[in-house]
């Protein structure tokens, strides 16, 4: 999984960032829990949390080794062979194996080797592990074996919060006229956000601009013409 060292603990914003990060620092330095577990919708931050206990970990001189589970599926599960030659194993997307028999039995036995102490073990998941459609019974109730957390939808102010901060990350300012802007005519959700952001970022630097209203205007309209401003409210309110 290609790691992205700008993603850290102190830029993590959720309502249970304080457990969460605690929980991660606790299992990555080894004197918390051997297992632990992340579920949560798209744009909740568990790739971020994952890139950031393996940043943590890298500065802690902790061998960590990250995967994301979609992308270990181009392979066979025989050919995962050295995956536990590490301290801590990180799985993003877990449930992407739920229906491969191969995998699923490859992560039932990654978990026993967690409980015999070969290593730490921590997993994203997009839904709780009770709702998970596997082949294999076993697997699930490993899964919940450790500590579960599950990671809260992030609110707007939350959005608003963490694009102003990535924008920080990214090297520019992003002001709240054009935050606005963006959360009023754009979808809300964080990965499209973040994906609006890295457009803003190229355009900023090709035309040498602040990133204004009237640039995303520019930027945004030839890569998001698909999307229309929001429908007026019928009951006279703020759309939401």
């Amino acid at each position: 999984m290609k790691l992205d060292r700008q993603f850290s603990f102190d830029n993590f914003i959720s309502a249970d960032a304080e457990l969460i990060v605690a929980s991660l620092r606790s299992l990555v330095s080894g004197d918390g829990e051997s297992q632990l577990g992340l579920w949560g919708g798209p744009g909740s931050g568990k790739s971020h949390l994952l890139n950031a206990s393996a940043e943590f970990a890298r500065r802690q001189g902790v061998v960590l080794q990250i995967y994301d589970a979609a992308q270990l599926l181009c392979c066979e599960a025989s050919e995962f062979e050295s995956y536990g030659d590490c301290e801590v194993l990180a799985i993003d997307n877990l449930d992407a194996v739920a229906g491969n028999a191969a995998w699923e039995a490859l992560f039932y036995q990654a978990i026993n080797r967690c409980r015999d102490g070969d290593y730490r073990f921590v997993f994203s998941l997009g839904k709780k592990p009770t709702d998970l459609t596997v082949g294999l019974e076993d697997l699930r109730s490993r899964l919940q074996w450790g500590l579960m957390l599950q990671l809260p939808a992030n609110g707007d102010a939350e959005v608003r919060e963490i694009l102003r901060r990535r924008a920080a990350l990214l090297g520019f300012e992003l002001g709240g006229e054009v935050i606005a802007y963006l959360m009023a005519r754009y979808p809300r959700d964080l990965s499209a956000q973040m994906a609006i952001l890295r457009l803003l970022d190229g355009a900023s630097l090709s035309q040498q601009r602040r990133i204004t209203i009237p640039l995303v205007r520019q930027a945004l309209g030839e890569r998001f013409d698909a999307i229309k401003d929001p429908p007026a409210n019928p009951a006279g309110g703020h759309n939401r």
